[in-house]
């Protein structure tokens, strides 16, 4: 009986030493470096919407405030100095067309940003320390998102509100309000 166990013993010991095995893996050569260019990135051709401010107009306007009553002259705007939205924000100037001024409820107070008329593209420039853009249908929304591409911005954070930045200049872009907020970085 011990003969029969050391022989099974031995046996085994074979059986699993014959199924191990031993690769040996060489890697594969690696190709002949080609000589990389870097890819050439062309920014698509925006024609800003002639009817309201261009997103290049307001990024001048957060370092040149001053421009404010010229881009009103030439696009038509009206304007309301201070403009406060009742318990949100106070803006030292809005910009307005094709809009009324929303419902007051003080001196220099309203209930919300201007509200839309029915004729033409309805638009206003909420202008502080940030510049905001305000439209009121989506294809000039869209227009001012494209320009923003256009003008070598990229996306930075998509969620409540598209953050988009040059590296200077952050965007905010919030559809729900087709609203464009710029500020200085």
């Amino acid at each position: 009986m011990k003969q029969k166990q050391t022989l099974l013993t031995a046996a085994l010991a074979l059986l699993l030493s014959a199924c191990s095995t031993t690769k040996t893996v060489t890697p594969a050569p690696e190709p002949p470096a080609a000589e990389e260019t870097a890819p050439v990135v062309s920014l698509p051709i925006v024609a800003p919407n002639t009817e309201f401010v261009s997103i290049a107009e307001a990024i001048s306007l957060l370092s040149h405030p001053e421009e404010a009553s010229a881009l009103a002259k030439k696009y038509g705007y009206k304007s309301v100095s201070p403009y406060a939205v009742y318990r949100l924000d106070v803006y030292k100037e809005m910009l307005y067309k094709n809009c009324r001024p929303a419902k007051t409820v003080g001196s220099s107070m309203y209930e919300d940003t201007p509200k839309p008329l029915r004729k033409g593209t309805s638009s206003y420039v909420a202008i502080k320390e940030d510049i905001t853009i305000g439209v009121f249908n989506a294809a000039a929304y869209g227009n001012l998102v494209q320009q923003l591409s256009a003008a070598g911005f990229t996306l930075v954070s998509d969620g409540h509100e598209q953050e988009y930045s040059n590296g200077t200049v952050t965007a905010y872009c919030y559809e729900a309000r087709k609203t464009v907020r710029l500020e200085k970085n």
